[in-house]
C-alpha cells in the first residue's frame, strides 16, 4: 500500500463544490427549470471538482513514485530521479527532464501525508510544508552507486510509466459545453 501525500485545502474545496452541485439541482427546480437541464451543470461542477481538486495526489511505495495530477499519472521508478526540488513548489527531476506537479505548484502550499491504509497501528494524517514533504520523498532517493570500476555488461531499465488521463479531459470539454447550453435554457 503506497503513502499518499494529497492537498487538504484543495480537498476540501472539492467537498464545497460537491455540496453547491447537489443545491443547485433543488433551486434550478423550483425556478421551473427541466429536472435533466438543471443536472448537467451540476455534474459538469461535481466532475472537475473530482478531476481537478480531489485527485491529484503523491503515491509513494519503496519501487516507485506515482505522480497523478489533472492530465496524466506518471510512474517513476525511483532510480530514475535524481532529485527532487522545491524552489517553486514540488519538482520532480528524472533523466526525463522536470515534472512540475500539479499538487504543489508553491512553496507555500499545505499537503497532508496518509499513512498507507492497512497501517493498522493508529498512525494519522500528518500535515506537512512543502519542504517537509519534499524530504519525506528524498527518503526513497537510492544513494549513489561507487563508480570504481568499468561498468557492468547488462543494465536492467528502470521504468517510467505515463498514462494521459484522455478521457477525462475530453469529458470535462463535453460537460462543459453541454453545461454551458444547458444553464443557458435553465
Amino acid at each position: 500500500m503506497p503513502t499518499t501525500i494529497v492537498a487538504p485545502g484543495m480537498r476540501l474545496l472539492a467537498v464545497v463544490l460537491w455540496i453547491a452541485a447537489v443545491a443547485l439541482v433543488p433551486l434550478a427546480l423550483v425556478r421551473g427549470g427541466s429536472p435533466w437541464l438543471a443536472a448537467v451543470p451540476s455534474v459538469f461542477i461535481a466532475f472537475v471538482a473530482w478531476a481537478v481538486l480531489w485527485r491529484p495526489r503523491f503515491e509513494l511505495t519503496d519501487e516507485h513514485l506515482r505522480i497523478v495530477d489533472v492530465r496524466r499519472a506518471s510512474t517513476y521508478s525511483w532510480r530514475r530521479v535524481t532529485e527532487i526540488r522545491t524552489k517553486y513548489g514540488i519538482e520532480v527531476v528524472t533523466s526525463e527532464g522536470v515534472r512540475r506537479t500539479w499538487l504543489a505548484t508553491r512553496p507555500t502550499a499545505r499537503l497532508r501525508l496518509d499513512p498507507p491504509r492497512s497501517a493498522a497501528d493508529g498512525r494519522h494524517p500528518v500535515p506537512l510544508t512543502v519542504e517537509a514533504a519534499a524530504e519525506q520523498m528524498r527518503t526513497h532517493l537510492p544513494a549513489d552507486a561507487p563508480q570504481d570500476g568499468p561498468p557492468p555488461a547488462t543494465v536492467t531499465a528502470a521504468p517510467i510509466t505515463h498514462r494521459v488521463h484522455g478521457w477525462t479531459v475530453a469529458a470535462m470539454i463535453v460537460l462543459g459545453v453541454v453545461a454551458t447550453a444547458a444553464a443557458g435554457r435553465l
